[in-house]
Parts: C-alpha cells; sequence; structure tokens
C-alpha cells in the first residue's frame, strides 16, 4: 500500500515540475517579447515593417473582414487585380488556430483585426513551439532538466528568432515538427492512437501555410520513423517494412485534414508562375562561410543569424559526442549535419542528389530555410549534453579537462575577427565596430561557459543546471532579441493621396510604383495592379511583364498611379505627399466596354502586338482559342455598366441592340463562371489574362461568380478526415480503458 502510494506521490510530483517547466516556458517567451505586450506605451514595440505587416496581416485582415460579412474569403480584388485569395496557400484560411483567433477577433470587434492580434498569435506560437519540444525531449532524454534546456535553445535560437517573425507561415508550420515526433515516437510502443493525432498534426502543420517547411517536417518525420522503427525492434526486413506501414496511416490522415486548403491550392497551382522552377532559382543556400554565424552571431547580417544556437548549447553539443556516442545522439548529430549540406544548396552536392531524386525539393527556393532542422537537431543534441553533465556518473576528471580548451577558444575567436579583418570583409562591410563588439560578447560569453561546465566537477547538478539555463537566456536573449524592437508607427496612414482615392466611389484600379507599402489595396480598400504574394497566374504575369505601363493601365482600368515622377502622358497629378504624386488618368477605361474587332491569336502573338505602340485596347481585343476572326461593327450601340461589384460576384447589365464581344477588366481564372441572362455559357480568356464575353443581340444581363468547387470538395473531405480521426481516437482510448479494467 505504502509503495502505491509513493508511486502515485512521484507521478504527481513530476506532472508538477513538467507543468512548471511548461509555465517558465510560456514567462520567458513573455520575457523575450516584453516590448510587443508592454502596456507602457512610450515602451512599447512592433515587429519590424515586412511580410509580416505588409503580408501576413492584410490577409489576415482580408480573412477577418470577409468573415464579418458572412462570407468565405475565395477571392480579393484588393491585389493582382483580382487574387483567388484562399487558393493562395499563405492566406492559411484553414489552419485551424488562426481561423479560430480570426474568427473570434471578428466577432468581437467587426472584423477588425490589428497588427497586435497577429502579433500575439505569433508570441502563442512561439509558446507552442518551447511546450511542444520540451514534452519531446522530455520522452526522448529522459530528464525534464535537460528536456527544458532543449526547448529554450530551439525557441529562442537564431532560426525561429529570425525568419518566422517575418514570414509567419514559416513560424506557424515549424511549431508543430516536436508534437509530430512526439505521436510518432509514442505511436511505435502505443499503437494506432497516436498514429491517427500524428497525422492530425501533420495536416495542421500543413494548414499553417509555408509548403517548403511542410516539406521539412515531412522528410525529418519520415526520417525519424523510420529510424525509430528501427531502433525498436529489428527481426528483417519483412518485419521492419511491417513496421513503418502504420505511417501510411498517419500521412493519409494529413492528407485528407490539409485537403480543405490544398485542393484549391494545388488547382492554382497549375496555372501559376509557380508550376515549375529551374535548378538556378532552387539551389540558392548558404555560403559556405556562413556557418561562421554559430560563432559570430551578425557576420553575414545584423539582423538574422538563424544557425547561431549560442555558445553554451553549442557546448554541451560537443560535450554530448565526447562523452559517448550513442545511436540516439548519433542519429541527430547526423540529422544536423545532414540538412547543414542540404542548406548550402548549390555550394555543397548535397542539395543536387535530393533535387535530382526526392519529391519537392526542386519545388523551392531558398534551401538555407532548412536551419531549421539543423537547429532543431542541434538543440536536442545539447539536451543529451546537459542530461551527461548533470548526470550523478559524470566524471569530473573529464570535466576538468574542459578547462585545457578555454586559452585555444579564446586565441581561435581572435584569429577569426583578426582574419576577417585583414581580409576586408569588415572593413568593406563597413561593421568593425558591431562584429567587434559581438566577438567580445562571445569570447565572454565562451569563457563564462567553458567555466561552467568545468565547475560541475565541483558544485552540485542543480546549481549548474540553474547557472546553464541563466546563461543560455542571457546568450540568446542578448544575441536575439534586437531583431523585434522597431519603432511603433502607423503603417498605413491617411494620406492626402489615399484621401482622394478614397473619395473616389467609383469602380477603378491603381498602379503604385514602388511608393507604398506591399498589399495596401487590403489596408485602404482599394483595387491595385500590383501586390507582394509570391504567386500569380502565369498569364497576369506575362501581360505585366510585357505590356508598357500606359497600355497595361488601361487594359486594367487604372485611374490612379501613385509614382515619384512628375507626370505622365493622358494624366494630371491630383496630389502630392513629399516626393510622392498622385496622378489621375483621363482616358481609364470602365471595368466592361465592346469591342468591334476581336482576333484569335496565341498568348505570345497577343502579348507582341498589345506592346505596340499604335495598340487600342478600345477596338482590338486578342481572343485565345480555337475561334474565327470576328468582327463587330455595330459595337459602339452597344452599352455596360456594373451593377453588384463584390469580391466573387460581378453583375453586368447590358444593352445590346447589335451582337458583341463584351470584354471585362477581370483577372482571368478557369473558376469564374460567367451567366448570359441566366444561363451558365463558357469562360473565355482575352487580351491574354482579362475575360471576354460573346453577347447575341437582346442580352441583359451578365454574371461573374466566383464559386470553386474544390473548396466544398476539399472542406468535406477535411471535416470527414477530422471526425473520422477523432472517432478512431476515442474508440481506442475507450477500449484500452475497458481492457485494463478487465484486466483489474
Amino acid at each position: 500500500m505504502n509503495q502505491t502510494r509513493n508511486f502515485k506521490f512521484q507521478i504527481s510530483n513530476s506532472k508538477i515540475r513538467d507543468l512548471l517547466a511548461l509555465a517558465l516556458i510560456v514567462v520567458l517567451v513573455l520575457l523575450f517579447f516584453w516590448r510587443i505586450v508592454t502596456p507602457k506605451i512610450q515602451d512599447r514595440a512592433i515587429f519590424p515593417p515586412g511580410d509580416f505587416s505588409d503580408q501576413f496581416w492584410m490577409f489576415r485582415q482580408y480573412t477577418a473582414q470577409a468573415f464579418a460579412q458572412g462570407r468565405l474569403p475565395l477571392w480579393s480584388d484588393n491585389y493582382n487585380s483580382g487574387h483567388p485569395f484562399l487558393a493562395d496557400v499563405q492566406s492559411a484560411v484553414m489552419y485551424p488556430l488562426g481561423l479560430a483567433w480570426t474568427l473570434g477577433v471578428s466577432v468581437a470587434r467587426h472584423g477588425d483585426f490589428t497588427l497586435f492580434d497577429l502579433e500575439l498569435e505569433a508570441i502563442v506560437h512561439f509558446m507552442l513551439a518551447g511546450a511542444f519540444t520540451y514534452l519531446f525531449a522530455r520522452r526522448v532524454l529522459g530528464s525534464q532538466t535537460a528536456a527544458w534546456l532543449s526547448a529554450i535553445t530551439f525557441t529562442f535560437g537564431g532560426y525561429l528568432t529570425s525568419y518566422p517573425p517575418q514570414q509567419l507561415a514559416i513560424l506557424e508550420t515549424a511549431t508543430w515538427l516536436p508534437l509530430i515526433l512526439l505521436l510518432l515516437d509514442l505511436a511505435v510502443e502505443r499503437g494506432m492512437r497516436y498514429y491517427l493525432a500524428a497525422g492530425m498534426a501533420l495536416g495542421i502543420a500543413a494548414l499553417a501555410g509555408h509548403p517548403q517547411t511542410f516539406l521539412f517536417v515531412g522528410y525529418a518525420s519520415a526520417i525519424y520513423f523510420v529510424w525509430r522503427v528501427a531502433q525498436n525492434e529489428w527481426r528483417g526486413v519483412k518485419n521492419f517494412i511491417f513496421g513503418l506501414a502504420p505511417f501510411a496511416l498517419t500521412l493519409l490522415i494529413g492528407i485528407g485534414v490539409s485537403a480543405a486548403q490544398y485542393l484549391p491550392t494545388f488547382e492554382y497551382q497549375m496555372v501559376s508562375t509557380r508550376t515549375g522552377i529551374s535548378w538556378a532559382e532552387a539551389s540558392r543556400g548558404f555560403p559556405t562561410l556562413d556557418p561562421l554565424q554559430m560563432i559570430l552571431p551578425g557576420f553575414v547580417s545584423a539582423f538574422q543569424s538563424p544557425l547561431y544556437l549560442g555558445v553554451l548549447p553549442l557546448w554541451l553539443a560537443v560535450f554530448a559526442l565526447a562523452r559517448n556516442r550513442s545511436r540516439e545522439k548519433m542519429f541527430w548529430a547526423w540529422l544536423a549535419l545532414g540538412a547543414l549540406l542540404v542548406s548550402f544548396g548549390a555550394y555543397a552536392f548535397a542539395y543536387a542528389v535530393l533535387y535530382l531524386f526526392a519529391p519537392g525539393f526542386a519545388l523551392f527556393r531558398d534551401q538555407e530555410r532548412l536551419a531549421f532542422i539543423v537547429s532543431f537537431a542541434l538543440a536536442l543534441l545539447a539536451g543529451f549534453g546537459a542530461r551527461d553533465l548533470l548526470a550523478s556518473s559524470c566524471d569530473a576528471k573529464r570535466v576538468r579537462r574542459i578547462w585545457a580548451l578555454l586559452p585555444a577558444g579564446i586565441v581561435i575567436s581572435l584569429m577569426l575577427v583578426l582574419t576577417l579583418y585583414l581580409s576586408g570583409t569588415l572593413r568593406q562591410s563597413g561593421r568593425v565596430a558591431f562584429l567587434g563588439d559581438r566577438a567580445a560578447f562571445m569570447t565572454l560569453v565562451f569563457v563564462l561557459a567553458t567555466g561552467l561546465i568545468a565547475a560541475r566537477a565541483h558544485l552540485a547538478a542543480r546549481g549548474v543546471a540553474i547557472l546553464i539555463g541563466a546563461l543560455i537566456v542571457l546568450d540568446l536573449f542578448t544575441i536575439n532579441t534586437a531583431a523585434y524592437n522597431a519603432a511603433p508607427n502607423e503603417r498605413f496612414p491617411i494620406t492626402p493621396l489615399i484621401a482622394a482615392m478614397q473619395n473616389d466611389h467609383d469602380i477603378f484600379r491603381v498602379a503604385d510604383e514602388g511608393k507604398l507599402p506591399g498589399h495596401f489595396g487590403i489596408a485602404y480598400h482599394l483595387e491595385e495592379i500590383g501586390g507582394i504574394s509570391p504567386l500569380r497566374t502565369q498569364w497576369y504575369a506575362a501581360l505585366r511583364d510585357a505590356v508598357p505601363d500606359e497600355t497595361l493601365w488601361r487594359l486594367l482600368g487604372v485611374r490612379y498611379v501613385i509614382t515619384g515622377r512628375p507626370g505622365a502622358a493622358n494624366a494630371d497629378v491630383i496630389a502630392q505627399d513629399g516626393e510622392t504624386r498622385l496622378l489621375h488618368i483621363q482616358d481609364a477605361l470602365p471595368r466592361a466596354w465592346f469591342v468591334p474587332s476581336v482576333q484569335v491569336a496565341d498568348d505570345q502573338t497577343a502579348l507582341a502586338a498589345m506592346a505596340r505602340a499604335d495598340f487600342d485596347p478600345r477596338t482590338t481585343a486578342y481572343l485565345a482559342g480555337d475561334w474565327a476572326m470576328l468582327h463587330y461593327p455595330d459595337a459602339a450601340r452597344n452599352s455596360a455598366r456594373v451593377i453588384v461589384h463584390a469580391p466573387e460576384h460581378l453583375v453586368i447589365a447590358v444593352n445590346t441592340p447589335a451582337d458583341a464581344m463584351l470584354l471585362i477588366s477581370q483577372n482571368y481564372y478557369p473558376n469564374w463562371q460567367v451567366l448570359i441572362d441566366g444561363v451558365l455559357v463558357p469562360t473565355r480568356r482575352a487580351d491574354v489574362a482579362l475575360i471576354a464575353v460573346p453577347l447575341q443581340k437582346g442580352a441583359q444581363r451578365v454574371e461573374l461568380i466566383f464559386d470553386p468547387t474544390s473548396v466544398y470538395v476539399g472542406l468535406a473531405i477535411t471535416l470527414f478526415t477530422t471526425f473520422g480521426a477523432l472517432g478512431g481516437i476515442v474508440l481506442s482510448f475507450w477500449r484500452g480503458k475497458r481492457n485494463a479494467v478487465s484486466m483489474d
């Protein structure tokens, strides 16, 4: 009886310590971002302006506004002259955490989703990344202290604190890797419910909106699972293959859960500019000198050092391998090394092998993002080192030998800075003082880290653990926090230029020549012809690249141009803000008009014709497809007027005393449905990227509806898979409880 009570008491204490460790991670994340969450206005900062504010905030703001209007954001008129919003994977409309948060804010504030709302979402994901890493490392390492050190190393290391705060989709995708690994690890020993749960976590990671990071998550999960099955029990090839089979179920669940996003995304991918990229684009990665970031953060960039994990964690990783090379340690060491080699892209041959033979690696550029896997693997290896150092069996004599490396480390640090200076690298970059300060700080931390490890021979494990945690926090918070400190300011102020356009309540588009932040159209409720989304339809991209500005503006119905130039043909300056001017185009075309001459041409021929100075979009249109040349001499007798103008719905009242071709300045996309007086007709593409509708005499109403079937099929698959997986988990758990009761 006493043994049972003691066992329960030990379990209770262990759970309490786990909760305290998780709570401390939450506190540290809030401390790391204190200038974001502080109530003191004069101390408050924001995430640096860039993709976080201009793309991800604008995307989320548009989603919240759509929810407040009671619609699903399938299409946006605010950028790229119209864009399949939900199909753009980085919109991440279906990501469960973002969806719940956006819905809540939308209901509470009627669609007003602020930058601070999105910053809170990012901060919560740092907490989740730390918590998931702790839980996984806790199982792998068997030590709460070592697991906590691994968690803070990964959470506040250079990778998560460099790319992801700007690229929110990277952060939210990467967050789920440790949880997926934990569930797969449990699945190997405990069976089906954990395979189902791992599949759901995999699907959630896919929905977060960054396919490349999800590719890394998927491969890392598969590699770990294969290794884990092999370590669990090796009884021949057949049994090994049989042990891998359940992973197929995990993959199927992940595919099913993410179908609501990826069915429309794959549909969009087939007609986008990302149908394929070349080796030159895909093979970009870290230059081979960049690993110097591990010991000299800021060497490449003053704002980002994605390979920097801190001096002491790197020391602990080396110590772990020096102590012994167990299979578990070597797995993480080889994973870190392999990911690092691939992250070099064209600078090392390793990526070429994956480019040629590994599905998915040829689809994405910027292979340096594999620093994500390097950072996570080294954080786990540092945990092994901490576990060995703090163990009661730690050899005091071996630890004392660490002191012998101290002079060598200091000499190496000084030689590194001297070499860089003499080579001209520092002098040419103009950052001698900055990197000199960094080198001095690194040397100080190196001395403290070396002394701390060596001091383990004389100090108790608990005291050393506290000092290790404090030094890691000091190091990482000092080096990585600065990237978040930017002065608060209004990113999208209402200037005289903006006010002039907003006071025009007609239907028009805006062209910006690099004077406003990205996706300003969403912020100001304007329709622009540009945008910073990396995806566009291939037809629209070709039109923008090939046609002169003045012709493009007319085709797209541009009435206002935001520019730094003094003027343009057929345009007047109507407002000015410093050197930025607002031009009003005098002969802007309406959203829909009739053309008397229609010629059939392939895209290259059409683009060449439209690039000529004598091309007039009012009189001639180039139709794609198998048509004969058409002439409508009485087209001028017809008229068109937009009576409904909504993101997924456009209605044009037409007066057609004669047969005619109606040209609609709407970005062509195959999922647009065209109805003439309620009758569905094929959607025609004209002038490469616009929509044409042939009308017979007497037609009265042309209606465009964007309502892709793929969205609803994907939603049905997602819901069916999610409820099926949840049902399987509940059933498996219930059976396990019943079997346990029957055994008792």
